[in-house]
């Protein structure tokens, strides 16, 4: 996969912001040769917790995209996670590598867009969410329910089903804040688990290589599902590399890797995780890393560690929790 990244210092309110980042993403693709029916996904990260504010960006962006794309509209979704660059939007686009003889079909499930590669009729077929969220907000417990109901209707429409999940990323609001759940208050995170559960068992997965599933957290908005789903499914777990999964993904989540993360410095976490990236991705192939952290006061300590293990073309920071209390570091790659 290529990629472009727009993380820049526009002035005005935010909606001026997003429609210049926009532009700056067209003018970008155009000067690189490259063509926007190319990309196959798109994520806005906001600087904002104003959920009204949140809510009117995800109305402009598909303005935009319909404008500006026509029917070439790629999968996408804002997310309420600020740049630690300080810029108030950052954006990134994911395109189909140059050259690759790939065929993308874009399809509206629910009003909701999403993107499928595929190389001819009978090779398998990679379908790309983009964002799923539940406008209906509400009840945390009902969200929750709704978002995977909705991901699991976008499935069968495909002729698949949650066993045919190749990489989860579950973006969740206030992630350690309490909601009800009967008739007990827990974190959100747990409650997100607990019925994420009542969809994926492990027995779906018999013989086969286990699915990524990652959750960090937003500053505000709605639950949020991505994912990639293959019709294939994941090949059989022969104890091999996972580079035939990378492969047939793209996208490589490195958050297992840290394992056991209780009394580990976050400089020992980072490392742990370059280390695994390294190990599975050689440096000059990774396009994009995308890296989280809990604490700002961290960046630098990240960045060194980053720098000494990976040369990737481009590298963001954003600031979020992450699924575990203690892990104070998170990474994703893109190959």
């Amino acid at each position: 996969m290529d990629v472009f990244i727009v993380d820049e210092r526009f002035s005005g309110a935010l909606e001026s912001v997003l429609e210049q980042s926009v532009s700056k993403l067209i003018k970008d693709v155009k000067e690189a040769g490259s063509a926007l029916d190319e990309i196959v996904k798109l994520t806005v990260f906001l600087k904002t917790e104003d959920e009204g504010e949140i809510s009117d960006m995800k109305v402009e962006l598909a303005e935009m995209l319909k404008k500006e794309f026509g029917q070439n509209i790629p999968a996408f979704m804002i997310l309420s996670q600020p740049s630690l660059s300080g810029n108030d939007i950052l954006l990134e686009a994911i395109f189909v590598e140059k050259g690759a003889k790939i065929k993308i079909e874009r399809n509206t499930f629910n009003k909701h867009s999403y993107v499928v590669l595929y190389s001819g009729k009978k090779s398998p077929r990679l379908i790309i969410s983009g964002g799923i969220t539940s406008p209906d907000g509400g009840d945390f417990v009902f969200e929750c329910q709704r978002v995977l109901d909705l991901a699991e209707q976008l499935l069968l429409k495909e002729d698949l089903d949650f066993s045919h999940i190749t990489n989860q990323s579950n973006y969740v609001p206030s992630l350690f804040s309490q909601s009800k759940y009967g008739n007990t208050n827990i974190e959100n995170i747990r409650i997100f688990e607990k019925i994420r559960g009542l969809y994926f068992s492990t027995g779906m997965f018999k013989g086969k290589i286990m699915p990524q599933f990652t959750a960090v957290g937003t500053k505000a908005g709605n639950v949020t599902v991505d994912f990639t789903a293959l019709s294939e499914g994941l090949p059989v777990d022969t104890g091999k590399s996972k580079k035939e999964e990378i492969l047939l993904t793209g996208l490589y989540t490195a958050g297992k890797a840290v394992g056991d993360v209780k009394g580990k410095s976050v400089e020992e976490q980072a490392r742990s995780m370059v280390t695994s990236i390294a190990g599975e991705i050689s440096s000059n192939e990774i396009a994009y890393l995308r890296v989280y952290l809990k604490e700002k006061t961290d960046l630098a300590t990240v960045k060194k560690v980053v720098g000494e293990h990976i040369n990737a073309a481009n590298i963001v920071y954003l600031e979020a929790d992450m699924h575990d209390d203690d892990l104070r570091v998170f990474m994703e790659a893109v190959r």
